[in-house]
């Protein structure tokens, strides 16, 4: 069987990986295409013929995945359309749409599997786990299988899907995950919300085994270009005995450079091991200046302390370090995103990454939202697409501060801007400061990842046209 995934973002999406290995070590041919236009859907669905079409996305894709999964539609009505990812699992309302079939809640590699053999041998597949379907303006979701406790049973991800674009292939950053979950509730991730979809989710937090690991480093380094490994797993440094095993082994075998996230109030006995195998930068997060807010609203039970303290450790040891950041949380104040930017000043960043609180469905800091009034709903209606601009919250101090975070990067790092910038910031949001954010955001990019400047300016097109474009509804 055939079954063919599409997304408008340029960057490998590791869900599809993951699924398109499962489904093509069961026998069937799997495909990718990134296109962001009804008409390139089109095509996509034209040359592939596909049985199965997915869609794996997050809460700002989802404009894009609701009009492609009508275009499928209207080019083959018999084609099964599949969503799944982190914004259907948690808003699995979408399954009544009429342009999808079913949503995949959670982790999905078994349920797509059994999925496919049933379609292929005409079978009923409305009892499978994990499934949510609408039926008669009601919406039926089937209770999700546990979690895959050893994560060593599945295989390697699967890359040549989106290695046949030379963009994606000839990048000298290459992503990577060890392992699957996260120990802490932070209100603002999905995390703890996907967790909660499953019977044993105190077996929510899985690691590859350390053989694992180094096997897929060693088989992307050994068929594609890598001169940059970015481990993407929420927190890199959770297993001290793992993760000391995984970089001895590192620094002996791959020997590039390598990005990692990490708590605040890491030990220094892990940042030294860090710099002393390679380590290019660090990332962790800050969220928003105000202690408070940042362990009440967003329950993130980190101190300024532990982040004054990590910046500290992290410059002793010569680690290129940028922050998280998010502006426009609910109730926040003018007072308070400025709080944000000078503790980011006051740790002396050098590199910064700031984004507009978006309120993702199912998540508690927007029930927390909605109870207290700042937000009506979360629904179809209210998601947008573009979250470096707004968000539905009501504020009134929320088009100033959607201003001041296109001059998040500059102001963090060079306090002396704020009398030329500040008052900018009271102007209407304009296209200037939008151009200006992604400049900043390249230049951050090329100081995290070190990758050419040649990489850099065709990097530097591509965000440009992804910031201000997207797929919408057609006309």
């Amino acid at each position: 069987m055939k079954i063919l995934f599409l997304q408008n973002i340029w960057r490998e999406y590791f869900g599809v990986m993951h699924l398109g290995a499962a489904l093509r070590a069961a026998g069937h041919q799997v495909f990718v295409r990134i296109e962001p236009t009804p008409d390139g859907v089109r095509r996509a669905v034209a040359e592939v013929r596909p049985r199965v079409v997915g869609f794996s996305f997050t809460h700002c894709e989802q404009q894009y995945a609701l009009t492609a999964a009508a275009a499928v539609k209207r080019a083959d009505p018999s084609i099964v359309t599949l969503a799944g990812g982190p914004h259907p699992s948690l808003h699995p309302e979408l399954a009544r749409r009429p342009e999808i079939d079913y949503l995949c809640r959670g982790e999905g590699e078994a349920t797509i599997v059994e999925l496919a053999a049933r379609l292929e041998r005409g079978a009923a597949a409305d009892d499978l786990p994990n499934l949510a379907f609408g039926r008669d303006g009601a919406l039926v979701a089937n209770p999700v299988r546990p979690l895959l406790e050893e994560l060593d049973e599945l295989p390697l991800p699967w890359r040549e899907g989106y290695y046949r674009y030379s963009f994606l292939r000839d990048n000298p950053v290459k992503y990577f995950f060890t392992g699957r979950g996260c120990p802490f509730h932070c209100s603002f991730c999905f995390n703890a919300a996907f967790a909660n979809l499953y019977p044993n989710k105190a077996r929510y937090v899985r690691h590859y085994g350390v053989n694992r690991v180094l096997m897929e480093l060693h088989e992307v380094k050994a068929h594609w270009p890598m001169k940059l490994v970015r481990f993407e797993d929420d927190i890199f440094t959770l297993d001290k005995e793992r993760l000391f095993a995984i970089l001895d082994r590192y620094a002996r075998e791959i020997r590039l450079p390598y990005l990692v996230y990490l708590r605040a109030g890491e030990s220094e006995a892990v940042i030294r091991r860090l710099a002393e195998t390679g380590c290019r930068t660090v990332l962790f997060g800050v969220e928003t200046g105000d202690e408070n807010r940042r362990n009440d609203l967003l329950d993130k039970r980190v101190s300024n302390r532990q982040i004054i303290e990590t910046a500290e450790l992290l410059r002793r040891y010569n680690l290129h370090f940028f922050t998280s950041n998010i502006l426009a949380l609910p109730g926040e104040t003018w007072e308070n995103a400025l709080e944000t930017v000078r503790l980011n000043q006051r740790i002396r960043v050098r590199d910064a990454w700031c984004s507009v609180f978006q309120p993702y469905a199912g998540l508690p800091v927007t029930e927390r939202a909605i109870a207290d009034g700042r937000l009506d709903r979360v629904d179809d209606a209210m998601v947008g697409f573009n979250t470096f601009a707004d968000n539905a919250l009501r504020n009134p101090d929320g088009r100033r501060i959607f201003n001041l975070h296109k001059f998040f990067y500059p102001l963090a790092r060079w306090p002396w801007l704020e009398k030329i910038v500040l008052p900018l910031t009271r102007l209407p949001a304009n296209r200037l400061f939008h151009y200006l954010f992604v400049v900043f955001y390249v230049y951050s990019y090329r100081q995290h990842t070190g990758v050419s400047w040649r990489r850099i300016a065709r990097e530097g097109v591509h965000w440009f046209r992804q910031f201000l474009s997207t797929m919408g509804p057609e006309k």
